[in-house]
């Protein structure tokens, strides 16, 4: 893990590393950047968002003042929270254009199917009851929207997990700037206004002015961005 995000940062590694000791560490780390190469492998691009998207979830969790279990949960539910695409037909996720509505219907599967893969996962069984809840609610209701719109269960407001709150708007965002097979990234301005556009419908309306604030600060600068793509697929 990464400790360049403050106190809470490194204070989440600290508790990565009491849960996951030694080998036993290095067999979880192991495994989750395993699925995150199998998940590139079939679809480059929900790698790279997921990716981005974790860098900014763990920045906005210091801004919003969250505590380092939360940091931590966010840590591993960024690995693994698109891990059920896994399942998706690999001519869906590459797709060179906008998806049928049948193959949209297969796609949103993918929140279920994570689910299903990571609640049997021997390592996060034997994790505390509060990581491995923290993590299976931001894979499952990572798509849920503020007005109770969204999928799989059209929850609203509150009831909406936090940490699937904020993964969604840093999940919706990264996906914005990023090449995708079917759209061409859009402009960082453009992409920040669109969340903000979306604030009490799809989003949380109180972390959105925050996250808003928060990448009109960092920039080109968020961690992780050079690496993804090399400042060639970011639009300007």
């Amino acid at each position: 893990m990464k400790a360049d995000h403050g106190g809470n940062m490194t204070q989440a590694e600290d508790i990565l590393q009491r849960i996951w000791p030694g080998e036993a560490g290095q067999r979880a780390y192991a495994i989750l950047l395993e699925w995150c190469r199998d998940l590139d492998h079939r679809d480059s691009y929900s790698g790279q968002h997921a990716t981005l998207s974790t860098e900014y979830g763990l920045m906005l969790a210091r801004r919003l003042r969250l505590n380092a279990n939360a940091v931590a949960g966010l840590w591993v539910a960024g690995h693994v929270y698109d891990l059920g695409k896994i399942a998706v037909p690999e001519e869906v996720l590459r797709r060179n254009g906008p998806l049928s509505s049948a193959e949209m219907v297969m796609m949103r599967t993918h929140v279920t199917s994570g689910y299903g893969l990571l609640k049997d996962w021997p390592v996060l069984r034997s994790s505390p009851r509060w990581l491995s809840r923290f993590v299976l609610e931001v894979v499952l209701h990572h798509h849920e929207r503020w007005d109770g719109n969204g999928y799989p269960k059209g929850l609203m407001g509150e009831d909406i997990p936090v940490g699937a709150r904020i993964t969604s708007i840093t999940d919706a965002f990264s996906a914005m700037i990023l090449d995708s097979p079917y759209r061409q990234a859009r402009a960082f301005d453009s992409a920040v206004r669109e969340v903000e556009a979306h604030a009490g419908t799809q989003f949380d309306p109180y972390i959105v002015p925050r996250f808003a604030a928060l990448v009109r600060v960092i920039g080109r600068e968020a961690p992780g961005w050079r690496e993804l793509v090399g400042g060639k697929s970011l639009a300007a």
